[in-house]
């Protein structure tokens, strides 16, 4: 458990100010006279120093751990529950780690001599424990959210293959920790699905993919729910990943951990991924990929459907799960679209790596508004959940695309419908603006779309603001359709005549649908009202 720092006491021999005579009672009450002396001015001496600087040390610490749970540790749960933090007693190189994330969520920049101190712990030390397995991790995704992506790689290829020694991938291992209900093991499992997960992301902009972490038959437990992880009571015995997967032959819905359909998820990322690097794929490959995409919608329990609860609580795992899904379907449809030459790719990172030919499941037009609405889930998603530092900065591509794929099907959709695009781009730029102050993978995305946003969009805007002041008439009101009503005798009532104002209002001031996307669409609407 977390202790309070202790409280800073003058020490035994720092000297007395007296004046006079006075008296001071020793242990074996003895009293003893004390000369008078003219007053003084007592210096805390060397020691009392050091106390003064291990108190602000200690605090400011204290500080940094708590920056790293409230906002990393929610996207990328591997450590204890931050109450466990302190009785963990994790080695200096992983608290150092762990203060160096939590400084990034400071208005300041983490100090050099911060950096220096984990680059110099991690590289010097012989550790090959798997608390240096976790610290790796966390150092490669805070490098590639620095956009320092070769040391990130190279942090991420040391955690995978210390985990790899120690045979973190075996299902006997989390046990060897502890009983398997126990927060170690828990951690322990986390910890490798964490790898593979992060081994995806960091792939997706990679010319050739280099997996380390290979699951053809997952054999580690899927972790638990993450409210029963942070009370740390009532863990229970862990479910098996092909449990998982039978799912869908049980008559009844079987609901999981979240994190289970944030595994899923990833793993048809992955194949995605590389089915993109397949020159010609087979028909059917592209639509065993498609299928896996939407029968994970239609697999969702009810309960998983919602990424926040009543009280406002973020499910961070399934909004992690549903941007993979959305962003892997982005990744699939976009190569085989017609949106593509819209935006010439100029070396973007946005755009997926692909072949130059590619073969197509449907035509390019389904695969256009395939794409779009994908990219339409991703700011809806993002709309619910705006509070970036919650979220993982490794979602920052999926964002970056999602922007890229509305400005370029502004382009090729009708001027009706521009509003509609406009607004989704504007949403993705805040997050992107807000995520920047933090991490410079979306300062560089946030720039990216914002220079092709400014480009395509700002003639367009002209038109739209020029189209919208005709649509508006000053002095347009109810009063004056109730007269004109009294002669063409159109409207019946007061009522039809407000909803008529309602409708010429809503044409200037409410945006224009973009397309019925049902037909498209697997997961419902959104209930906002």
């Amino acid at each position: 458990m977390h202790q309070a720092p202790p409280r800073f006491s003058p020490p035994e021999n720092q000297a007395l100010i007296a004046v006079g005579s006075a008296t001071s009672t020793t242990a074996d009450n003895s009293s003893t006279s004390i000369r008078a002396n003219p007053p003084t001015i007592s210096l805390p001496n060397n020691n009392d120093l050091n106390n003064c600087n291990d108190t602000h040390v200690t605090r400011q610490d204290d500080r940094l751990v708590k920056l790293f749970y409230e906002n990393l540790h929610l996207a990328h749960p591997i450590l204890v529950p931050s109450a466990f933090y302190h009785g963990q007693q994790y080695p200096r190189f992983l608290q150092l780690v762990v203060h160096l994330i939590g400084s990034r969520y400071l208005p300041s920049e983490p100090s050099q001599q911060l950096k220096d101190n984990v680059e110099s712990q991690l590289t010097m030390s012989q550790d090959r424990s798997p608390s240096m397995v976790q610290a790796c991790l966390l150092y490669a995704i805070y490098l590639d959210a620095c956009n320092d992506y070769s040391k990130a790689r190279d942090a991420f290829s040391k955690s995978a293959q210390i985990a790899s020694e120690l045979g973190m991938h075996r299902s006997s291992f989390a046990s060897s920790m502890g009983s398997e209900r126990s927060v170690e093991a828990e951690s322990m499992r986390r910890t490798w699905w964490e790898l593979y997960v992060v081994d995806v992301f960091m792939n997706i902009s990679s010319k050739p993919l280099t997996f380390h972490c290979q699951i053809a038959t997952p054999e580690v437990a899927l972790p638990c729910e993450e409210a029963l992880y942070v009370r740390a009571s009532g863990i229970p015995a862990p479910a098996s990943f092909l449990a998982f997967r039978r799912r869908v032959f049980s008559a009844e819905e079987t609901i999981f951990p979240s994190f289970s359909y944030r595994i899923d998820a990833v793993m048809i990322l992955c194949r995605v991924l590389v089915l993109n690097q397949v020159r010609e794929p087979h028909r059917d490959q592209l639509q065993a990929v498609e299928n896996a995409l939407v029968s994970w919608v239609n697999h969702l329990p009810s309960s998983k459907r919602e990424i926040i609860d009543s009280y406002g609580t973020v499910d961070e795992m399934m909004f992690q799960a549903h941007i993979a899904i959305a962003y892997a379907a982005m990744l699939l449809h976009l190569p085989r679209s017609e949106l593509q030459p819209l935006l010439p790719p100029r070396g973007d990172i946005f755009w997926p790596c692909t072949p130059s030919e590619l073969s197509s499941t449907f035509s390019r037009v389904v695969h256009s508004i395939k794409a779009t609405e994908a990219s339409r889930r991703v700011s809806d998603f993002v709309s619910i959940c705006p509070n970036m530092n919650k979220h993982s900065p490794l979602i920052t591509p999926a964002l970056g695309l999602c922007g890229m794929i509305q400005l370029a099907t502004s382009l090729s959709h009708a001027d009706d419908c521009f509003d509609h695009h406009c607004n989704r781009v504007t949403l993705i730029l805040g997050c992107l603006r807000v995520a920047g102050r933090t991490w410079d993978s979306a300062s560089m995305t946030f720039h990216r779309v914002r220079t092709c946003a400014a480009e395509i969009l700002s003639e367009s805007i002209d038109d739209w603001s020029s189209r919208l002041s005709e649509k508006i008439t000053p002095g347009h009101n109810i009063n004056d359709l109730r007269s004109g009503n009294r002669d063409l005798g159109s409207l019946q009532n007061d009522q039809d005549a407000q909803n008529q104002v309602l409708l010429d209002l809503s044409q200037g001031f409410v945006d224009s649908a973009c397309y019925d996307t049902s037909l498209f669409n697997s997961l419902g609407d959104f209930d906002l009202i």
